[in-house]
C-alpha cells in the first residue's frame, strides 16, 4: 500500500546571492521525501539572480522525477525588495502543502532531511513544530554547535528567550497551527527568526528536535543580516515588548507550564515572568550602552517605566528601536 505523504512547501527566499542560491536548490532536487513543492522567491536582487533563476530553472526540473499521486515542482517569484520577513511571508501564502520547511539560500540539507522530519512527525503528532541538529561550515571547516549553542527540544522558553535556539533552515511548521500564531514581523530587518520561536513558545507550543544533523549551515558572509545593524539588542526588546502587548498578561494567551520535575523552580518556568525579566534585562543593557556612549535614553526609561506599570506602549512608540538613524 502507497503510504499516505503530506505536501511539503519548501521556501528559499533569496537576495543579490546568485554566487549561492545553487547549492541551497540542488539540496533541494537531492531529497529523497518524494512530495513537496519548492518555492524560489526572489526578493528584489540587483545581482541578476533573476535571470539566472529563470535561465537554469528548464535544468532544474529535468532533475526531479513525480511518480503517482505525488509530486515535485518548483515556481520562481519575484517581488520588490522587502526583506526577509515580507519574502518568506509571500512564499507561505503561496504555499500549498500541509507543512512547510524553511531554507536560507546559502545552505544546504542533507537528501534525508524533509523525509527523516516528516517521519519525526507522524511518530510524535504532539509536535507541530521542530528543528534538526545541525552541522557549521566556517570556512571549510566543520563544527557541531557546542554549549549554550546545542538544539534543544521541548518548550525551552528560557533559553529563547537569552538567544535564537532554532535554525530557520532546518525548521518546519504545521501550516495551518502557524497561521493561528502569525507568521514573520515585516518590520523586522533581522532578529525576526528570534521573534516568531519566542512566540510558538509563549502561546504554549513545544519544538521537537531530531537528534541528527540534517542540515550544513555556513557562517561568515558579509551580507549576513546580524552584520548590517547597530545593537542588535533593539531588535530582540522590540520583540519582546511587542509580543508583550499582543499577549496581554491578563488576556490567558501566556500559557503555564505543567513541568514533569515538580521539584523544578516554578518561577525559572514561569512564562511571564521569564518574558518580564529579559524585557528589562535588554532595556538595561540598551541603556547602559548608551549612557556610555553619551546618547539619549530618556526613551528607553519612558519604555520601562510604562512596562513596570503593566501599561501598553504604543507600538508607534516601539518602531523607534527599529529607525537606525538613532543607533
Amino acid at each position: 500500500m502507497t503510504p499516505n505523504l503530506p505536501l511539503v512547501s519548501i521556501l528559499i527566499p533569496t537576495h543579490n546571492r546568485r554566487h549561492l542560491i545553487e547549492r541551497a536548490i540542488l539540496s533541494v532536487l537531492q531529497q529523497n521525501y518524494p512530495h513537496w513543492e519548492l518555492h524560489i522567491i526572489d526578493d528584489g536582487s540587483t545581482d541578476d539572480t533573476w535571470s539566472y533563476l529563470l535561465s537554469y530553472l528548464p535544468s532544474w526540473k529535468r532533475q526531479i522525477q513525480s511518480f503517482g499521486r505525488y509530486e515535485k515542482s518548483i515556481q520562481l517569484h519575484q517581488t520588490e525588495h522587502r526583506g526577509v520577513s515580507a519574502t518568506r511571508n509571500f512564499g507561505i501564502e503561496k504555499s500549498r502543502g500541509e507543512w512547510i520547511a524553511l531554507l536560507d539560500s546559502d545552505d544546504e540539507w542533507y537528501p534525508e532531511k524533509l523525509k527523516r522530519q516528516i517521519q519525526f512527525h507522524k511518530d510524535h503528532p504532539e509536535f507541530l513544530f521542530s528543528q534538526t541538529k545541525e552541522v557549521w561550515n566556517k570556512k571549510g571547516n566543520l563544527q557541531e554547535p557546542k554549549g549554550k549553542y546545542q538544539k534543544l527540544s521541548g518548550r525551552f522558553l528560557k533559553e529563547s528567550l537569552s538567544i535564537c535556539m532554532v535554525t530557520c533552515s532546518s525548521f518546519m511548521a504545521h501550516k495551518q497551527t502557524w497561521e493561528s500564531i502569525g507568521f514573520f514581523r515585516e518590520e523586522m530587518r533581522t532578529c525576526e527568526d528570534y521573534d516568531l520561536w519566542n512566540r510558538i513558545l509563549l502561546r504554549g507550543y513545544s519544538i521537537g528536535l531530531l537528534d541528527e544533523n540534517l542540515l550544513v549551515r555556513y557562517g561568515g558572509h558579509d551580507d549576513q543580516l546580524s552584520n548590517q545593524f547597530q545593537a542588535i539588542e533593539r531588535f530582540r526588546l522590540y520583540s519582546l515588548l511587542s509580543t508583550a502587548n499582543e499577549l496581554n498578561w491578563n488576556s490567558g494567551k501566556l500559557k503555564e507550564w505543567n513541568p514533569e520535575n515538580q521539584e523544578e523552580n516554578k518561577e525559572d518556568r514561569n512564562p511571564k515572568l521569564l518574558l518580564r525579566d529579559a524585557i528589562l534585562n535588554r532595556l538595561d543593557t540598551l541603556i547602559q550602552g548608551r549612557e556610555k556612549r553619551g546618547k539619549e535614553v530618556q526613551f528607553l526609561y519612558h519604555y520601562r517605566s510604562l512596562f513596570l506599570e503593566n501599561k501598553p506602549i504604543h507600538q508607534k512608540e516601539l518602531l523607534t528601536l527599529l529607525d537606525d538613524r538613532l543607533f
